[in-house]
């Protein structure tokens, strides 16, 4: 396989060009060095990408949280409860409650 590799002249033209390069200590720093800062560029991608979904899952459950408590203190009013106890049992405050209905 290697025999038949090394009959090509484009193959054999670049395997020579990377025994070159490999020889040559300031251009494979520089070749290392840029291919490090693409690397680092993709990771901070990722990372900003994660964040922003972790972001939006929390701001997602938050407001499925607020939008159940609003359902719950319909209902507690429409049973006619005290609004001291709709506020005990929602966590909302007397003025959101009041804005329900």
């Amino acid at each position: 396989m290697e025999e038949i590799a090394m009959s090509e002249p484009a193959i054999r033209k670049a395997l020579t060009a990377e025994e070159i390069f490999l020889k040559q200590d300031k251009e494979r720093y520089l070749y290392e060095m840029r291919e490090k800062a693409l690397l680092d560029h993709v990771s901070a991608i990722e990372g900003a990408k994660e964040e922003g979904v972790a972001e939006g899952i929390a701001k997602g459950i938050a407001e499925g949280k607020a939008q159940a408590n609003h359902e719950i203190a319909l209902k507690l009013l429409e049973m006619k409860l005290p609004l001291s106890d709709i506020v005990k049992a929602t966590g909302l405050t007397e003025e959101e409650i009041r804005k329900l209905h």
